[in-house]
């Protein structure tokens, strides 16, 4: 399995668990010490998988819905990798289309997600 096709099928779990409006599917997704950066964050920063995931859960109660996620590049080195991924969302009515950057850690041979940043 290559690098891109591996974290593909991550982000089409994400996708398809936010989808499906139940955030605790996302949660072997994220380390425990996992930060969400967004400007739909309370003070920017969700800190914490739980808090997090509970951000994530709001945004789906809301009537967000992810259309298209499409990975733009991977880069892998040793136990950490970045993926940016484009994004086209409907968040309650309005199109919305943005970057996130991903960053990942190897747990017990596992990619985790350990800093997730959207750009709307």
């Amino acid at each position: 399995m290559t690098i891109s096709s591996e974290f593909q099928i991550i982000a089409d779990t994400w996708k398809a668990a936010y989808n499906r409006t139940d955030a605790g599917q996302l949660a072997p997704l994220y380390s425990q010490d996992a930060q969400y950066i967004s400007g739909h964050v309370p003070g920017l920063v969700a800190s914490g998988r739980e808090r997090l995931i509970a951000n994530f859960q709001v945004g789906m109660n809301m009537g967000g819905h992810i259309d298209r996620l499409e990975i733009l590049s991977a880069v892998e080195s040793g136990e950490l990798a970045n993926v940016l991924c484009a994004y086209h969302a409907d968040n309650a009515g309005q199109k919305v289309s943005g970057r996130t950057l991903l960053l990942f850690k190897k747990v017990d041979d596992k990619w985790l997600i350990y800093l997730h940043m959207t750009v709307v």
